[in-house]
């Protein structure tokens, strides 16, 4: 009976698979399995490898971008530190600036970047710089220590990806190009502003820069040390800073004729070091060392209290930089065999101390003023 009887299709011959049109697309084998011929459920044929391969081709794609980075790290960006081995040995201020961070921070851009750029005419300072120096000083400097022996000599040291040996006699070029007042030459040293120069510049033999008020503290600076191991100097913000004993004791000298109690407490000070955190809200933290006998808790609760009478003495006077409200908000506290001295620096005394340190700059080159 015909009606009742499965009638198995009839097998291409090779001939017919040759002739045969291409069939319309399918879905694809990997997954749907194929059906026999007497309506069986073929074996499943293996599927091609997409995952894998996409897989595969991410990886390559991280390790490549991996490469670059790690090769732009070593090759632009990487450094040995070389700018605090340049600390005098009797450094007892000492203020470290990690420059990729202050170039972010808008008062520094506002104030100290077009010291860099101004010129009198022609190439903007920035690239006077660099031609004649080999020194792109936004790009090639990472890091800037300031130090002072007595608080009246100070250096500043620069490090980064400096060349050696260039920038004196290219420093020279440029100040002449410009007419810096009271140029000259001693050795190796550059003098700017007469007899009794406003800076010094020199170059270590490792390529760190040196700039000071003086000869003797220039000199000072020149041959690298290991002085800064002693000074505690914290290692990461985008500012640093270490005070010895010595500087304690010398700031106690000049605040005890007019406030005895800040005398006093300063002279319980062994060494301080902190750190000032950059952005919209500035933040400033500082860890003091009490001389040895003396308790942290008892000199925090001493500390609290000066920096009670403090406020209350800066509320009669201009504010300066924006100490009156740090001081306002500051709490003194004992960790440990620490003090720990915390509060916020408002912003807008930050930005005025940056518009006055750059205008010194200015004058200290013998620039023009900057216009209000």
């Amino acid at each position: 009976m015909p009606d009742t009887l499965i009638e198995e299709p009839i097998r291409p011959t090779v001939i017919d698979e040759a002739a045969a049109p291409a069939p319309a697309p399918g879905p694809d084998p990997a997954e749907a399995p194929s059906a026999k011929p007497d309506g069986g459920a073929a074996p499943p044929r293996p599927g091609r490898p997409r995952g894998a391969a996409c897989l595969a081709a991410a990886l390559a794609a991280v390790a490549l971008l991996a490469g670059v980075a790690l090769g732009v790290y070593f090759l632009f960006w990487r450094y040995e530190p070389t700018a605090r081995r340049h600390i005098p040995g009797d450094a007892n201020i000492v203020i470290r600036l990690e420059a990729a961070e202050l170039a972010l921070f808008g008062p520094v851009r506002q104030h100290f970047l077009p010291l860099v750029e101004e010129a009198p005419a022609g190439a903007s300072r920035r690239a006077r710089i660099e031609a004649a120096t080999g020194v792109d000083v936004l790009a090639d400097v990472r890091e800037i220590v300031i130090a002072s022996t007595d608080a009246a000599s100070w250096v500043a040291l620069a490090g980064g990806r400096i060349p050696k040996g260039r920038f004196v006699a290219g420093m020279e070029k440029v100040a002449r190009e410009e007419g810096w007042s009271g140029l000259r030459r001693e050795g190796e040293l550059l003098l700017v502003g007469g007899p009794r120069p406003r800076a010094v510049i020199g170059q270590a033999d490792d390529g760190t820069l040196v700039v000071g008020t003086d000869v003797e503290i220039v000199s000072a600076a020149l041959p690298a040390s290991d002085e800064w191991q002693r000074l505690d100097l914290p290692e990461q913000g985008a500012v640093a800073f270490a005070l010895t004993g010595a500087a304690w004791s010398g700031a106690a000298g000049v605040a005890s004729p007019l406030l005895p109690r800040a005398g006093a407490l300063f002279r319980r000070i062994d060494h301080a070091s902190g750190t000032l955190t950059l952005g919209a809200e500035p933040a400033l933290a500082m860890r003091l060392a009490p001389v040895s006998g003396d308790a942290a808790a008892a000199l925090a609760a001493d500390a609290q209290a000066f920096l009670g009478s403090l406020k209350l003495a800066l509320a009669l006077l201009p504010d300066i930089a924006g100490a009156g409200a740090a001081i306002d908000g500051a709490q003194a506290e004992a960790r440990g065999d620490r003090v720990e001295i915390r509060t916020k620096w408002p912003v807008e005394g930050v930005d005025r101390a940056c518009a006055a340190l750059a205008q010194r700059a200015r004058e200290a080159a013998g620039a023009p003023r900057a216009a209000p």
